[in-house]
């Protein structure tokens, strides 16, 4: 059910703003060039993303001091107030360093309710989808920096009868998900802002897995605003669920959590190890 409360203008018009000055440095930055180096963990890392996060932690600190801010590259600040901003500055740096423009910049806000701000902003088609607890689901083009000037956007309820599906990390999914997912579906490779996509029509659904909180944490308050359901392969809420996420219309995911719960009743694990 969706929550009573409404989210103030100045704080949407702040995270907008907010994204849209991290999509215009990292745009900047992609066509410049940004020599990638590795973290502990195997994945990659560029100035550009420390560069971004930066940019963002410095706004966050003048505009709402008392609250904490968690980034993909520099952990966590902890705040006074209760809320906090969750910011991949760089999603898809894979992308960025093999100068391929799919990368997108994800901003999120949770307040003492839970997720109450969402923005995935894609600098290089110049595309952001903005959407706010009790405000709804808005697509920005062309530059535009304010909530009210976006497209107001919901998917579609109506049943489909072969859904087209974005997949992130499918590389991970066990033969199991994978066979039961392709006789549901027509799957296809996407990358971290499939929620762009689904919100605008474009596809069906998503399934991803082994995302980090900061992926995402912009998906429970954009997909709800637009009227989709969003949980984990095994239907718990996707923040805290194990790292992936079943997103669609209500009618379709619950056909697709029928099919993934079929596989978990069956003994079969959804992923592998990747």
């Amino acid at each position: 059910m969706r929550r009573p409360r409404v989210t103030d203008d100045d704080l949407i018009e702040f995270a907008v703003e907010l994204a849209a000055n991290a999509g215009e440095l990292s745009a900047g930055l992609f066509l410049a060039g940004s020599p990638r180096r590795f973290k502990e963990d195997g994945s990659e890392v560029t100035d550009a993303d420390v560069r971004v996060e930066e940019l963002v932690r410095a706004a966050v600190a003048r505009y709402a001091p008392d609250d904490g801010l968690l980034g993909e590259e520099t952990g966590e600040s902890a705040g006074r107030s209760g809320r906090r901003w969750v910011c991949d500055p760089i999603s898809g740096t894979a992308y960025f360093t093999r100068r391929m423009p799919l990368f997108a910049n994800l901003i999120a806000y949770e307040d003492e309710h839970g997720p109450a701000v969402g923005v995935i902003n894609l600098p290089m088609q110049q595309e952001m989808v903005v959407a706010a607890a009790g405000r709804g689901c808005r697509v920005l083009t062309g530059g535009q920096r304010r909530f009210g000037a976006g497209r107001r956007v919901e998917v579609d309820p109506a049943d489909v009868g072969k859904p087209l599906l974005l997949a992130a990390n499918q590389h991970t999914w066990s033969e199991e998900l994978l066979v039961a997912l392709h006789r549901r579906a027509t799957v296809v490779g996407a990358v971290h802002h499939a929620a762009v996509h689904l919100v605008t029509g474009r596809v069906d659904g998503f399934v991803m897995t082994h995302q980090g909180y900061d992926d995402l944490a912009p998906l429970p308050v954009i997909l709800a605003e637009a009227g989709a359901t969003v949980t984990d392969l095994s239907g718990d809420p996707v923040l805290t669920g194990d790292g992936s996420a079943l997103a669609a219309s209500p009618t379709l995911h619950r056909h697709l959590l029928e099919t993934t719960t079929a596989i978990r009743n069956g003994g079969a694990p959804y992923y592998r190890n990747p």
